[in-house]
């Protein structure tokens, strides 16, 4: 049986040859047979079986054939650029670790909740922290107790009121009566009113550095505050809860992971483009539109914009185009989910 010529050009493609051997064969009629088996010798003036008049010229070659295996196709049609078989990924996915050793005394979610960033998700045994914090409120309320106390200085104020009198009292007798006071007694008058003088300065010092202690000791609160925090595990974002690594009553240590979560309401979406045919200029920022092949044939569309575009151009030519698009449920499910395939059309005018 002869191979014909339609079984042989797709075996130029796989075989990759060229010039006037490939000329020759993709010019042979559809059914001419190009080789022979036993016994079908072709002439030896025409080994390829091809008649004088049909020798290959220019306008009888086919259109070459062109493999796309493994290359994501795209098109520009339309102002638009298609790119097809776009993988959909996670933007945010979060392992949330403990900040602290300990028993978790409460989980508050389960698999398939969704939370809200700042939301308290487990709770490790904080009865320690509880504890030091009372403790360095007292001694806080102390030091401020003693910080706002200003007896003192109100007792160098009258100390000082009374020595300024007695000099006083002093100088105007030796004024009246000379000899009556010795120098002595006046300069010791004068030491004693210098002495409660300073005394106020001092008292007001001492109660400057109590307030300073109380600072201190408002920071052990607020140590001891940090302490409580800590051993809350909050989401740090919203999401998913997609993974509960750990139950009530389990211990867990600093950075170990408690609950993994995931943010759904918006994805990635990722293909790639030929560089010989858009360039990086065209859909820089742009918006796309992507469709999404559901259950049971249907199909979905969702918006977002061109976030990111590779500088690296890839095997075949070809470069990795990122857009973010806001994602929406159905009967509370999300629409489109990490892993789905995806077609992408991206806005170039």
């Amino acid at each position: 049986m002869p191979i014909t010529n339609s079984f042989f050009r797709y075996a130029i493609v796989a075989a990759g040859l060229s010039g006037a051997t490939a000329l020759a064969l993709y010019a042979a009629p559809p059914n001419r047979p190009l080789l022979s088996l036993p016994g079908q010798v072709p002439a030896l003036g025409n080994p390829l079986g091809v008649a004088p008049s049909e020798s290959p010229v220019a306008g009888n070659v086919p259109a070459p054939i062109r493999s796309t295996f493994g290359i994501t196709p795209s098109q520009s049609v339309n102002g638009q650029v298609q790119i097809s078989h776009c993988l959909v990924s996670l933007i945010e996915d979060v392992q949330v670790p403990a900040k602290e050793a300990g028993a978790l005394v409460n989980v508050a979610v389960t698999e398939g909740d969704y939370v809200r960033v700042g939301q308290v998700l487990a709770q490790i045994d904080d009865r320690q922290s509880q504890l030091q914090k009372m403790a360095a409120i007292q001694d806080r309320d102390a030091a401020l107790a003693k910080a706002n106390d200003d007896i003192e200085v109100r007792f160098a104020e009258a100390s000082f009121e009374v020595t300024t009198a007695e000099l006083d009292r002093a100088l105007g007798i030796e004024k009246r009566n000379s000899g009556a006071v010795t120098a002595a007694d006046i300069q010791k008058l004068r030491l004693a009113k210098k002495r409660d003088e300073l005394g106020i300065d001092r008292s007001k010092l001492e109660m400057k550095i109590a307030h300073m202690g109380a600072e201190v000791k408002q920071a052990a609160v607020d140590a001891a505050d940090e302490g409580i925090a800590r051993r809350k595990i909050i989401s740090p974002i919203d999401g998913l809860v997609i993974g509960l690594f750990h139950e009530k009553g389990e211990w867990v240590n600093i950075g170990e992971p408690v609950l993994q979560i995931v943010r759904v309401d918006r994805l990635r979406v990722e293909g790639f483009l030929s560089a010989s045919e858009v360039g990086p200029e065209s859909i820089a920022g742009k918006p796309v539109n992507v469709e999404v092949t559901l259950a049971q044939g249907r199909t979905a569309q969702l918006a977002g914009t061109v976030t990111f575009i590779s500088p690296l151009v890839q095997a075949g030519n070809k470069y990795r185009v990122r857009a973010e698009v806001q994602n929406r449920s159905e009967q509370g499910h999300p629409v489109l989910r990490p892993g789905m395939t995806a077609t992408m059309f991206i806005a170039t005018h």
